[in-house]
């Protein structure tokens, strides 16, 4: 449900100055760290930047990392903001409008033995607050919609996927109930340009409270979109032209209505 940043026909050197200047001069007039482009992803690195300190983004688009996590932060206009810290610690505060925002921290690759601590701490209504990532073949054919997954696991909602989705089945993960569902999204901005892709749901069947640490065991949930019979593409790569196949703890919302901010903290919750 996004778009992504496409470079231009500049030449990828006088991309990168011009970014990075421009990026650090704002970073200046807002008392943020300097950003410096990510060496891990040299592939991306014309508009990834490392934080090491509390930073908050307003600009339109921007992935990087933030301490050891990894972050996407993008919306199409309108008013909002990812606050982060080092720790996973996160804040995204939006002004109700007609445009379309999604952001949060995570890891910049899915790992299907994850398992993600998560804790809510407030939530005004945002439409999807979820596990979020992409998987991607490039071996398969495109017009496969399965070679280019969007995965969601939702936590909170105030949007129900399920409609005009194909029912998957019920299972249960860390004492909770989901729900399985596939939807396709047909020449729609991805990790990989504008393509046709599934996307994939698990929908609890219920919210999940503020204020209790939670746990998302990831493997629990590929196996129920195998066990559905969906194909699950390399959820590890960096072949995707826009973005590798991150993995976040991320809020959506979409034409919100009002003013309204959503915070909380994600962690690797298997290496605790």
């Amino acid at each position: 449900m996004k778009n992504k940043l496409i470079t231009t026909s500049i030449t990828f050197t006088c991309y990168l100055l011009l970014a990075c200047n421009s990026v650090n001069q704002d970073a200046k007039q807002r008392d943020l760290p300097i950003e410096s482009p990510t060496q891990s992803i040299t592939k991306f690195k014309a508009y990834t930047q490392a934080f090491n300190e509390p930073t908050k983004l307003t600009r339109n688009h921007a992935t990087g990392h933030i301490g050891k996590y990894f972050f996407t932060h993008w919306k199409d206009g309108g008013a909002a903001s990812l606050s982060m810290d080092t720790d996973g610690a996160f804040s995204v505060t939006w002004q109700g409008g007609g445009y379309n925002y999604v952001g949060g921290p995570g890891w910049h690759y899915g790992d299907k033995d994850r398992v993600i601590g998560y804790r809510f701490d407030q939530d005004s209504g945002a439409n999807f607050v979820t596990l979020y990532g992409w998987g991607y073949d490039k071996n398969m054919a495109k017009t496969n919609p399965a070679h280019l997954v969007e995965y969601y696991i939702l936590q909170r909602w105030t949007y129900d996927p399920s409609q005009n989705a194909v029912f998957g089945k019920t299972f249960v993960s860390n004492g909770i109930e989901y729900s399985t569902y596939r939807s396709t999204r047909e020449q729609k901005p991805s990790i990989n340009s504008t393509s046709t892709f599934y996307q994939y749901w698990s929908k609890p069947n219920e919210q999940q409270p503020l204020g209790k640490d939670g746990k998302i065991v990831f493997a629990d949930h590929v196996k129920a979109w195998e066990d559905s019979g969906w194909v699950i593409p390399n959820m590890n790569n960096f072949d995707a032209s826009d973005d590798p196949t991150y993995q976040v703890m991320a809020v959506e919302v979409f034409n919100p209505p009002k003013d309204g901010t959503t915070s909380g903290r994600v962690w690797d919750a298997a290496s605790n």
